[in-house]
């Protein structure tokens, strides 16, 4: 990206902050108060995020990780990883309620507060809980928390979105690879002619990634430029720097060069048929950040969950909106929002009925 584009680029996204927060708080002082606020947070994590993945994930959390999974090994082996990032205990209890009693769950705790653990630990006090050195009020990167788990597992197990909802959980009972396969997920998408699961349900053949990652060098990460033991085999299949998997990105995006290793030595995907629903977009960024559709969904898990602790810590980041129904009205003058809307109320629904 050059300086010019990459100018243009913050200038886009700053505009966009400006109008989402002047559509939240109206009057000018307390926009710019929060746009202060957000600019200024999103430096200090760029920066933490930096330390996080290239040091503390490097030198800290490995060592600690390994005791830790020789402190549970006899729970390893199928087991899930859910990943814990701060604010989002709305989201994810009703995720951990579908699966629990199905599927060994291990916690990893990406920033997640000390609170958010013992409310976890209060209601499945025998799932166990990793805490990832971070610095504070920031997390480690997907790619690089993913690079943990392939490089620190001998048996095959999966990966769950904190905000996914599994509905059809028969699927956690058939969780097995065909000779060619190497990943098994729920979800996909489709650009520049190349289909590629999504992150949001993995579940990995360990040995594979393994393989990959020590004979080409590689791993999890955002690649922008390619690992050089990789670029023939990638080249093989016309992926290159210039040509990713998605074709509207300039990377190469979490596991996709990995992905393509494995497509090019012939093997392939599963793609499992489910009855899921994944909300998306839960845990990027800040409350300074979230538009009026984030801030209601964020509402909405809070009157679902109706956990009291939860109320208290989390209810002012939707602010000045204080309930669901004061802010639906706004949505609804948008003739765009509605489909979006009818499916939420869906998903509510079913998660009340499940509960």
């Amino acid at each position: 990206m050059g300086v010019l584009t990459g100018v243009r680029a913050n200038l886009r996204s700053a505009r966009q902050l400006y109008l989402r927060m002047h559509e939240r708080h109206g009057r000018a002082a307390p926009v710019y108060w929060h746009l202060l606020q957000a600019v200024s947070l999103r430096a200090y994590r760029k920066l933490a995020y930096a330390v996080n993945d290239l040091v503390l994930q490097r030198w800290i959390t490995p060592r600690r990780f390994v005791r830790f999974q020789d402190g549970i090994a006899s729970q390893l082996g199928g087991h899930f990883y859910v990943i814990v990032m701060p604010h989002t205990l709305h989201f994810l209890l009703p995720c951990l309620a579908l699966v629990a009693r199905d599927v060994r769950v291990v916690l990893l705790l990406n920033g997640a507060a000390d609170w958010e653990a013992k409310l976890l630990r209060q209601r499945w006090p025998g799932m166990p809980q990793f805490r990832v050195a971070t610095l504070p009020c920031s997390s480690v990167g997907h790619g690089a928390m993913i690079n943990l788990l392939l490089r620190h597992n001998e048996r095959d197990f999966g990966l769950l979105d904190h905000d996914l909802y599994l509905f059809d959980r028969k699927v956690l009972a058939q969780l097995r690879f065909s000779d060619e396969e190497f990943l098994l997920c729920l979800l996909s998408d489709a650009s520049g002619g190349w289909t590629y699961p999504l992150t949001h349900f993995l579940y990995f053949r360990i040995g594979v990634f393994a393989r990959l990652m020590k004979d080409y060098q590689t791993g999890a990460q955002i690649y922008r430029k390619l690992p050089p033991l990789a670029r023939g085999q990638l080249l093989s299949l016309g992926l290159h720097e210039g040509r990713p998997m998605k074709a509207y990105h300039d990377f190469f995006d979490t596991l996709h060069v990995l992905i393509a290793l494995a497509y090019a030595e012939g093997m392939r995907v599963n793609q499992v048929d489910a009855d899921v629903y994944h909300l998306g977009g839960t845990s990027i960024g800040t409350q300074h950040t979230k538009d009026l559709m984030q801030l209601y969904i964020h509402l909405c898990f809070l009157e679902l969950v109706a956990e009291p602790l939860l109320q208290q810590r989390y209810a002012s980041f939707a602010a000045p909106f204080k309930t669901a129904a004061e802010l639906r009205p706004r949505l609804q003058e948008d003739p765009e929002l509605i489909p979006r809307l009818e499916i939420l109320d869906r998903l509510l629904g079913r998660l009340r009925s499940a509960g």
